[in-house]
């Protein structure tokens, strides 16, 4: 195990990627025993294999502007908390129903539906506060240090678990795991979940919101697992939500002085998911639905978009522009809008000027790229692809986009190159070994290239496959 961490510690430093070691963390209840049990290295090294997996089998809703919102969303969030090493891989899986995760190496995954449940963006917060602070006391290795005695379970096997819960949608699978007692489980479950209720709130309050709403989300939760019946989904299962649970989030709560309950980013990052959770046939349903907020408002110009009827959906958003003369949600959703009209030159004149004051703004430059790919302009959407990448180095959607591009300019070295990237980070350790080795053969000439795929060729070989040698 240690040597294949270091082999694949080796890979990612080729790759332009600095990995930094975890300080110890100091945890309640179990003190040194835990690192004798399960090393934060290890924790790491699993916590990608686990990303990886999760890369390769879900599907993950992509867009720059969501994303962009949201990991700034977790770092800001995660500042506060009490996680040592604050730096976080935020997965938005497309999935409407409640569920929001966290896993060693600080990967957050967040339903699309935690957005569609929450009433505002303190109960958004209180989530994913609570989801740092299973990281932050390190629940995953307790788990495994207090299943030590009674099964053979180990960290990679509930990982696992996660993975099947998440990709094909079975609460059951979360709960199962090899030889691991369901009921045990839950009590371990329970102790753990009301640790990290405590340093949630914590979390939550330094953060600046309104404490009172994490019971307000505790309540929503009762409910929708009342209105669930069978189908009860992967949150509440995992995260049992009791009377108990929301009384002792209110007695917390009691004397507070409250803070941020609610913002117009949130509102419009809400509405943008529902919107690319909504397909053709809905529609006609949420257009009778939507109201007088400036979230609807946002709401329906992007629905105005999708029916190409772009005249009106720019309409909308300059309304809105008007209001907010500085949101920047709301100046690259018009930018946006001129890209899929086609009005390129104007997307990116109107792009360009919003760069200047923005530099380097990761939704905006990837919509210039995209008027460059409508032009044909594959040299310069992927100078733009290459900058976004140097600070997004294991995002495979901007990999992928990356790789399509430099095959389109005829940069087949730059091409494989890529791809492996893509496929590597997707868990698909074959087919980007297969790419890897193209790409040595393209740069057969060039050998200080070649030398280096030939080191990062003998790394894969290593690490994926032990018995294999080239």
């Amino acid at each position: 195990m240690i040597k294949k961490t270091i082999h694949f510690v080796i890979f990612l430093i080729l790759a332009n990627i600095v990995i930094s070691q975890e300080k110890t963390i100091e945890l309640p209840l179990i003190g040194d025993r835990l690192s004798g049990a399960v090393s934060e290295t290890e924790e790491q090294a699993l916590g990608r294999q686990f990303l990886r997996d999760l890369k390769r089998d879900a599907k993950i809703l992509y867009d720059p502007i969501v994303q962009e919102w949201t990991e700034l969303f977790v770092y800001k969030i995660g500042e506060k908390s009490k996680v040592n090493k604050k730096t976080f891989e935020v997965l938005i899986i497309e999935d409407n129903r409640l569920n929001a995760f966290a896993a060693p190496g600080g990967i957050i995954g967040i339903n699309a539906g935690l957005f569609k449940y929450s009433d505002n963006e303190a109960q958004f917060a209180s989530v994913v506060s609570h989801e740092l602070a299973h990281l932050s006391q390190r629940h995953f290795a307790r788990q495994i240090l207090e299943n030590s005695d009674r099964s053979n379970a180990s960290m990679a096997t509930i990982l696992a678990s996660i993975v099947v819960a998440v990709t094909t949608r079975s609460p059951a699978a979360i709960l199962g795991g090899q030889g691991l007692l369901a009921s045990q489980q839950l009590r371990f479950s329970r102790l753990y979940e009301t640790e990290a209720d405590r340093e949630g709130f914590i979390t939550l309050e330094n953060s600046g919101y309104d404490t009172n709403e994490m019971a307000e989300m505790f309540k929503n939760m009762q409910e929708l697992r009342r209105l669930s019946g069978d189908n009860i989904p992967e949150f509440l299962l995992t995260h049992p939500i009791t009377t108990r649970r929301i009384t002792e989030s209110r007695e917390r709560a009691r004397g507070s002085e409250g803070g941020l309950v609610d913002s117009l980013n949130f509102q419009l990052i809400k509405n943008r998911v529902k919107f690319l959770m909504t397909d053709n046939l809905s529609i006609r349903a949420y257009e009778k639905e939507i109201g007088e907020s400036d979230g609807d408002i946002y709401f329906s110009a992007l629905i105005e978009m999708k029916k190409l009827n772009f005249t009106k959906s720019l309409e909308i958003l300059q309304t809105l522009e008007d209001k907010y003369p500085d949101n920047l949600i709301i100046k690259t959703t018009i930018a946006e809008v001129y890209t899929e009209s086609g009005n390129v030159r104007k997307s990116k004149d109107y792009t360009k000027n919003l760069l200047e004051v923005s530099l380097g703004n990761y939704p905006l430059s990837y919509n210039l790229a995209n008027a460059y790919i409508i032009e044909e302009d594959y040299i310069a959407a992927e100078q733009i692809l290459e900058d976004i990448k140097f600070y997004r180095p294991v995002d495979i959607h901007l990999l992928k986009d990356l790789s399509t591009v430099q095959k389109n300019s005829n940069n087949m070295l730059g091409y494989h190159l890529t791809n492996s990237e893509f496929l590597f980070y997707s868990g698909r350790y074959e087919e980007a070994l297969r790419d890897l080795e193209e790409a040595r053969r393209i740069a057969r000439n060039n050998f200080k290239i070649r030398e280096i795929i030939t080191e990062r060729i003998l790394i894969l070989q290593t690490y994926v496959f032990p018995q294999r040698r080239s």
